[in-house]
């Protein structure tokens, strides 16, 4: 295992999302997607969201943390919004239920909710590169990584397009993998973690997993 600096360019903006993309959790996914390539989208995702190419970490209390920190986004520019409407036309929908691509169950529409009222997004955007830090084998990183085509939210609107991305060895002393959620007894971080609740490994959604954790301090 090695200490790697991963950078991710992208083609497109991406969504910003109010917490960091974690290195783990998008090499969780692409382990993932490639289980599903190999085997059929019938396995169990768990039995492979950690079977991963990283060190781990593990606390006094046997908390373990993978060894890859979050993302840092460093800008092209400064973030924009982006906003759009959504509304379907009574007369479209029922083409598209009579064509079977609309599913609509009751006999009449309800016009003042679902897709027939009028709704008003507002997505904030950010164009640059992504850069994190980990311990881990390079070649297998560098492998999943190049299956790697979209990263963020709206992902079927074209955001978050990959450009390409780099994975290049770093001295130990500057990889800076702990700038991530780490377990709450973890020695060393009362100066520059602080104290709340989350995950410490994929999948970072399941709130049943969530526990105390020591996240960065921000600035």
């Amino acid at each position: 295992m090695q200490s790697l600096r991963i950078t991710i360019r992208l083609r497109t903006p991406m969504v910003e999302s109010r917490s960091p993309l974690q290195l783990d959790a998008l090499l969780a996914a692409l382990r993932v997607s490639r289980a599903m390539k190999q085997h059929g989208e019938q396995i169990n995702p768990r039995d492979y969201h950690h079977d991963l190419p990283l060190e781990r970490f593990t606390s006094p209390s046997g908390q373990w943390v993978f060894k890859a920190s979050g993302f840092t986004l460093h800008r092209d520019a400064p973030s924009f919004t982006w906003m759009h409407t959504g509304r379907i036309d009574l007369a479209t929908a029922a083409e598209h239920r009579a064509s079977g691509w609309l599913s609509l169950r009751a006999a009449k529409p309800v016009l003042g909710g679902g897709p027939f009222k009028t709704s008003l997004y507002s997505l904030n955007l950010a164009w640059g590169e992504l850069v994190a830090d980990c311990v881990g084998d390079k070649d297998e990183i560098e492998s999943l990584l190049a299956e790697c085509r979209q990263v963020g939210g709206r992902r079927g609107t074209g955001f978050g397009v990959v450009q390409d991305f780099t994975v290049e060895r770093i001295p130990e002393a500057e990889c800076k993998w702990m700038n991530r959620a780490m377990p709450e007894d973890a020695e060393g971080l009362a100066e520059s973690h602080a104290l709340t609740v989350g995950g410490l490994h994929p999948p970072y959604w399941d709130k049943q997993l969530h526990r105390p954790v020591r996240v960065p301090l921000v600035g």
